[in-house]
């Protein structure tokens, strides 16, 4: 299966330009460039010219995300690129991204469309191209808390943890989404993130009673998320528990009420009351 190489990459206008090259296993009669919804069945295709030259194909392709879809804009979401190479007897699909040419920029590149819709390139795991429309919060996999801690003082639940730098890059903003499990409700507070030589600490604090600023995290079962902004658009990474759960009674509208979280090796919860 041919490998495909990216050698351009960037904006004009409205359409992102993609130019590489392959080295085809025989005879090549078409090149595609695929659009396909992560999380949803849709796909686009985008035509992509083709020449041959010393022994390669190059290829070039013009993906208009403002008129891609019979004129209109390309959906909100997430998409991810490949390239559908054609040939007598077969078609193959490969991801486009992960083979560059050396000294091409991989850095994120933005546009924004009319409305101020926020459409942004970047090379995501594995260094696959994907188009990010309208900058949701999106899934990108899970990471294990390095610690959860109980501050007495304040009665909250304190969850810290590390990024590794070289994989996700610097964002700019970071939350703790907490979400119930049976309602879907979604409580959400400030995650601090602290920039340390190719890792990126978090810490957040989730109050156990009334606090100052924040209500108190109400009784259910909450899923435990870091959502990290990265300057138009938005990553979810699920957290594992740590070793060590937390497991305290506090002091809530004239009643005890148990406050415990899960331990490793499955995801991290937080449980107020009985449920």
């Amino acid at each position: 299966m041919p490998d495909p190489v990216l050698t351009e990459i960037g904006w004009a206008g409205s359409a992102l330009r993609l130019a590489g090259t392959l080295k085809p296993d025989g005879a090549v009669r078409e090149l595609e460039v695929l659009l396909r919804e992560r999380g949803g069945d849709g796909l686009l295709r985008v035509p992509a010219s083709l020449r041959r030259r010393d022994g390669r194909v190059a290829f070039e392709a013009e993906v208009d995300v403002a008129t891609l879809v019979g004129g209109h804009p390309l959906p909100g979401g997430l998409w991810d690129v490949s390239l559908s190479v054609g040939a007598p007897m077969e078609t193959s699909v490969v991801p486009l991204g992960p083979g560059r040419a050396p000294g091409l920029d991989a850095s994120p590149r933005r546009r924004f469309l009319p409305g101020s819709c926020t459409v942004i390139a970047y090379f995501g795991a594995g260094g696959v191209l994907a188009i990010d429309v309208g900058g949701r919060p999106h899934v990108a996999g899970s990471v294990a808390a390095d610690a959860l801690g109980w501050n007495e003082e304040r009665e909250e639940v304190v969850v810290s943890g590390h990024l590794d730098l070289r994989r996700a890059g610097m964002p700019i903003s970071g939350s703790l989404l907490l979400t119930e499990r049976r309602s879907r409700h979604v409580y959400q507070v400030i995650a601090m993130l602290e920039e340390r030589p190719h890792r990126l600490g978090y810490r957040a604090a989730v109050p156990a009673t009334r606090a100052f600023i924040d209500d108190p995290l109400p009784r259910g079962t909450w899923d435990v998320s870091l959502c990290l902004g990265f300057s138009g658009m938005h990553r979810e990474l699920r957290l594992l528990a740590p070793d060590e759960p937390v497991d305290v009674q506090v002091w809530r509208r004239l009643r005890h009420v148990r406050v415990v979280s899960s331990a490793a090796p499955g995801p991290l919860t937080i449980t107020v009351g009985r449920v």
